[in-house]
């Protein structure tokens, strides 16, 4: 059998600061596996075949996605993150249309 996989665009709200989480820097930036949690995250996107393009929705001051090889990917768009998830999502999903998701 032989199924076609729609190609796709996605949004990953990570502009939360982990306040409760009382580390020392916000918890998508803890390391687990050698890798911070939001590498881990987009990497189940990136490594899809039929991924369009997504956007990472972060905080304006966010100093640790630089640092990521992540980053540079040109598949990857960056949006302001807002007050709450749901500003960061309403972000990601107008950055989208932006870049020509349908």
């Amino acid at each position: 059998m032989n199924l076609s996989l729609p190609a796709f665009w996605a949004v990953i709200p990570a502009a939360g600061v982990g306040a409760r989480m009382a580390a020392d820097r916000p918890k998508q930036y803890l390391q687990l596996g050698g890798r911070t949690i939001l590498e881990h995250s987009l990497g189940c996107f990136l490594d899809h075949p039929t991924l369009k393009g997504l956007v990472v929705s972060l905080a304006a001051e966010d100093p640790y996605w630089p640092t990521l090889a992540c980053s540079r990917d040109a598949r990857i768009g960056r949006a302001a993150g807002g007050r709450e998830r749901a500003d960061s999502v309403l972000q990601g999903l107008l950055c989208l249309t932006e870049l020509g998701a349908t």
